[in-house]
């Protein structure tokens, strides 16, 4: 008695389920990381409001009002943001800032290049165990972006000899965006009465 076409189709179905299977295993799970995110922006004479922040289109983390670090080489410690749990190195970054001095609205949507071998070897030289890790992003008030890894040593006291810095995207330029300036009015006029800024009217 021949086979049904259901029968005959059973064995092709369950040989393209194994492939799918396969091939889907074979490729690597993306590599999580316990990191925390390090907001920083312009020095002072540049403060600016970071409105979003964003990594991969995908997942944000609050930044708000920065006025420090962002000159420095690396940049210097700023308001840290941690994860609730790890995550795979982004490979996008979304930002959008308001410049108080300059009264100008920011934003940029900047590629990152793959760190995934660099970020192994830096978790191997730099373990969690003894160092918390930063993905800092800096914007300046003039509407420049920095990208930079930090590892930092839990117990070297005083001495930061043993931290680690290491430049991601060293520069790059957002694009000035529409915005209504009226909306800082208040923090701005603060900052011009401390000095902090000239009056932008």
């Amino acid at each position: 008695m021949p086979r049904s076409w259901k029968s005959r189709l059973r064995p092709v179905l369950l040989l393209g389920l194994l492939l799918l299977t396969a091939a889907c295993e074979a490729e690597p799970a993306s590599r999580r990381y316990d990191f925390a995110v390090q907001p920083v922006g312009g020095p002072r004479g540049w403060p600016i409001w970071i409105q979003e922040l964003s990594f991969d289109h995908s997942w944000s983390t609050p930044a708000g009002n920065s006025s420090a670090g962002f000159e420095h080489r690396p940049p210097r410690l700023g308001a840290v943001n941690a994860l609730a749990h790890p995550m795979p190195a982004p490979s996008s970054v979304q930002a959008r800032w308001f410049s108080y001095r300059t009264q100008t609205f920011y934003e940029i949507d900047l590629e990152l290049p793959d760190t995934d071998a660099l970020l192994q070897q830096w978790y191997r030289d730099y373990p969690p165990s003894q160092y918390l890790h930063y993905l800092v992003t800096g914007f300046s008030g003039k509407g420049e972006v920095i990208v930079w890894w930090r590892a930092y040593c839990k117990a070297c006291g005083n001495d930061r000899s043993q931290d680690f810095h290491a430049p991601i995207v060293e520069s790059a330029w957002a694009e000035e965006v529409e915005g209504d300036p009226s909306t800082f009015r208040s923090q701005t006029q603060r900052r011009v009465d401390e000095g902090v800024i000239p009056s932008p009217w």
